[in-house]
């Protein structure tokens, strides 16, 4: 087979073993930052606001910045300036915490493309045969198909087609690996999850929106909804690959440090 000398199952097993660990434990990060962000942000709000009101009345008293509040609604003698200051505390607190739930959006869905591009690394691992035909062979040399160069060049066209896939969409990465695996992508043996490629699709132009600051309401409840399946994707895929190759994980070994 051409290019089999490029196949390796068991790099491949130990990139299912390193992959599923990664899944886990970028999920877990995210997932903590998002819960301890959601508490900070709730214990400190009462004493914020306090403090946010103080020195709003000391603008509204100082000498040098009183001019700028004559004949506004409220004042700092009867308490109406209070409720203002809430406002605006309110306001602020929600702006940072939909910068932080934009911002584990953006790097969950930065993350689910690697693991797809890691994907399609174990595909190319265990058959590499199922990647020549994305390579147009109008492309190949017709000197090189008639002499003993053909397997160093379609090599050299595979490696291009692999480095121009890294700058390619999310979906496109999934249509990738459909034709692939040659099978439904719909399910998988992941609990509780079906993957929806509209669904996907939505959050995919959601973050780019949210990359380009073109959105500034994010929930944290929805973050924390979008980004556990945006991890379950990336498990539900892993699970597809694996059980198409009858692959395992196994631990790579511990290099000596000086060997």
């Amino acid at each position: 087979m051409m290019l089999e000398s490029l196949q390796d199952r068991l790099e491949a097993s130990y990139l299912v073993a390193e992959l599923a660990t990664q899944i886990i434990m970028e999920e877990s990060e995210v997932a903590a930052k998002l819960h301890y962000i959601k508490r900070t942000v709730t214990r400190a709000r009462d004493s914020l606001a306090v403090e946010d009101a103080q020195r709003l009345r000391h603008f509204m008293l100082a000498p040098d910045t009183a001019k700028y509040f004559t004949g506004a609604a409220f004042n700092p003698h009867d308490g109406t300036y209070q409720a203002v200051a809430a406002t605006n505390t309110d306001a602020q607190l929600s702006a940072i915490t939909s910068y932080v739930a934009a911002s584990s959006l953006v790097f969950a869905h930065s993350f689910l493309e690697f693991v797809l591009e890691t994907l399609l690394r174990m595909t190319r691992l265990c058959d590499i045969g199922a990647w020549l035909p994305f390579i147009s062979a109008k492309n190949i040399p017709i000197s090189a198909a008639l002499g003993s160069e053909l397997e160093s060049v379609v090599e050299a066209k595979l490696n291009d087609f692999v480095a121009a896939l890294h700058k390619e969409g999310l979906m496109d990465k999934i249509q990738h690996l459909a034709k692939l695996l040659k099978r439904s992508i719909t399910t998988s043996s992941i609990i509780n999850y079906t993957y929806e490629p509209k669904r996907l699709s939505g959050l995919d132009t959601f973050r780019h929106e949210l990359a380009h600051h073109r959105k500034k309401d994010y929930s944290i409840r929805t973050a924390e909804a979008d980004i556990t399946y945006l991890y379950r994707t990336a498990f539900h895929f892993l699970d597809l690959v694996v059980h198409t190759y009858d692959l395992y994980g196994a631990n790579r070994p511990k290099t000596t440090v000086g060997a």
